[in-house]
């Protein structure tokens, strides 16, 4: 048994911008890992480094989806010293996730940080505020086998079990800088919750909360190291 926390967030509203598309903006229907180690680093009020989590496990479910109309302004200026200036403006169709629910599972050290989070918790952009809807202890037993939805699976595993998924290049996580950059990236495939459950097979990767009877992937720092060191750069 692993020990550990589940950590309950809920919003209104959620956006994990699908990559490489424009004009019309569609959503992920899981959160990728650089969203997690977001919310991570925004509960500690510090920017969180990979290396500081041994291990973390996640599933994401949501009542439905909806598109809107977004505009965004844009503002140039010709240096660090000039005024900024309006200098357009775009529409585009953003689609997002209503009524979401993200379960994390954490090592126990990280509860305090979600009881008294230091900067506000996303889902996603800046109007997708989460509010944390509970924090219990939580035993996560290993499997070798099992029934997954509403996760982020790496390639191997999408490859291996022969998953029918939507597969992308997602960053794992990004540089503290004002113009941040991605630590390395990897293809993963995304479970929609709304869909049929994939029968998975993977030692090592899978571990089940007896409470609930979820089972979900866990990605070891070990795994998240060794990604980052294949694709950095």
């Amino acid at each position: 048994m692993l020990e550990g926390i589940r950590v309950v967030l809920t919003a209104y509203t959620a956006s994990f911008c699908a990559p490489g598309l424009l004009g019309h903006q569609l959503t992920l229907p899981v959160p990728p890992l650089s969203t997690l180690y977001g919310l991570l680093s925004a509960a500690a009020g510090r920017w969180v480094a990979p290396d500081e989590l041994a291990w973390l496990a996640y599933r994401f479910e949501y009542e439905g989806k909806a598109t809107d109309l977004e505009a965004i302004l844009t503002v140039e200026r010709k240096d660090a010293a000039s005024v900024p200036h309006f200098s357009g403006r775009n529409v585009l169709l953003r689609e997002f996730l209503t009524m979401p629910r993200l379960t994390l599972y954490l090592p126990k050290e990280w509860e305090q940080a979600f009881r008294r989070p230091r900067y506000s918790l996303l889902l996603g952009r800046m109007q997708d505020v989460a509010c944390v809807e509970s924090i219990k202890p939580a035993r996560l037993q290993a499997l070798d086998e099992g029934e997954l939805s509403g996760v982020l699976l790496p390639w191997e595993l999408i490859q291996q079990n022969r998953v029918h998924a939507w597969l992308h290049n997602l960053p794992i996580t990004f540089t503290d800088e004002p113009h941040r950059r991605p630590l390395g990236k990897s293809i993963f495939g995304t479970l929609d919750a709304h869909q049929r459950p994939a029968r998975v097979k993977a030692s090592n990767w899978l571990v089940q909360d007896p409470e609930s009877g979820v089972t979900v992937p866990i990605y070891r720092q070990e795994w998240i190291t060794s990604v980052l060191q294949r694709t950095a750069g």
